[in-house]
Parts: C-alpha cells; sequence; structure tokens
C-alpha cells in the first residue's frame, strides 16, 4: 500500500512541475489548445500507467517530453493539421494566446513568424531551449542525440535566427 501512495505522490509532484511546461511545448507544436490539452493528459495517463507497473524513469522530464513529442508525431500522422493562415481565418491567434502579455505581443509575433520560417529540427530545439527552459543534456536525452550534437544544432539555429529577422 506504501508503494502505491509514494507512487500517487510522485505522480502528482511530476504533473505539477511539467504539466504546464508540457502544455506549452505541445501548444507551439500544434497550435491548438484543446488537442495540447488531450495529449498532455494522454502522457500522463500513461505514465501513471507505467508507474503503477514499477517503471522508473531516470529522467522523468526528459521522459515526459519524448513522450509528448511522440504523441505530437502520431496526432500528425492520424490527422491533417491545420496551417497557421487557416486558423487565423477562423479568428484563432496563436501568438497573443501564448504570449499572454500585450505589451510583449508585437515583438512576440515577430519573433514566432520569424522562428516559423526555420528548418522543423532548427525550430524544436528553440522551442525546447527557450520556451521551456530544457538544458542542452535534457534535449539530448529527449532526442536520442548527443549533447554536441544538439548544441551545434541550437548554435545554427540561433545563427538562422539572427539571419531571417536581420532581414525583416
Amino acid at each position: 500500500m506504501s508503494n502505491e501512495k509514494d507512487n500517487k505522490k510522485q505522480f502528482l509532484d511530476l504533473y505539477e512541475k511539467y504539466s504546464d511546461d508540457l502544455f506549452r511545448y505541445c501548444f507551439f507544436k500544434t497550435g491548438l489548445r484543446e488537442q495540447s490539452l488531450e495529449i498532455v493528459q494522454e502522457v500522463f495517463m500513461k505514465a501513471w500507467v507505467s508507474m503503477q507497473n514499477g517503471q522508473i524513469f531516470e529522467n522523468p522530464k526528459a521522459f515526459l517530453y519524448a513522450a509528448v513529442r511522440n504523441a505530437i508525431t502520431d496526432w500528425y500522422r492520424k490527422k491533417k493539421a491545420l496551417s497557421l493562415d487557416e486558423l487565423q481565418e477562423v479568428g484563432f491567434d496563436a501568438t497573443y494566446e501564448t504570449v499572454g502579455r500585450s505589451t510583449d505581443r508585437l515583438e512576440a509575433e515577430r519573433i514566432l513568424e520569424k522562428t516559423a520560417k526555420l528548418e522543423e529540427k532548427y525550430r524544436e530545439v528553440i522551442i525546447l531551449r527557450f520556451v521551456n527552459d530544457l538544458s542542452v543534456t535534457e534535449i539530448a536525452e529527449m532526442l536520442g542525440e548527443k549533447e554536441n550534437n544538439i548544441s551545434v544544432r541550437l548554435h545554427r539555429a540561433l545563427e538562422k535566427l539572427r539571419k531571417i529577422y536581420i532581414k525583416k
């Protein structure tokens, strides 16, 4: 019985600590609030079942981000996503909801617009590092790559973003 209480406490701690960050990551990847909530909920449900079956997560943060990333990939495979233009046509303004502070809205819109022009592999490390505040080590573990590769990709992504941003 004590093990079940420990699992419940550990699960609630993980949820409290990571659910908002996972939602934000998912929202950046999908642009859809409800879908992001569903994906994060699904990942936490799977984590709970795994914990009940005795699985121990050495790095729970990396495990959860990898699970969310995989769930997003699966979702894109199952359903064709709406483009940002289509979302804006129906009145959805992802930038405003994402940023949340009107004083920073214009600058955030410019940055998000420029970030969207990056290749997916560069956009992803930018979001993981600067939006979700993951370390290079955590990103490497999540993506199953070497830290050096992630550092190089992050450096190149920032360089590309600077070039795009300067062009305006």
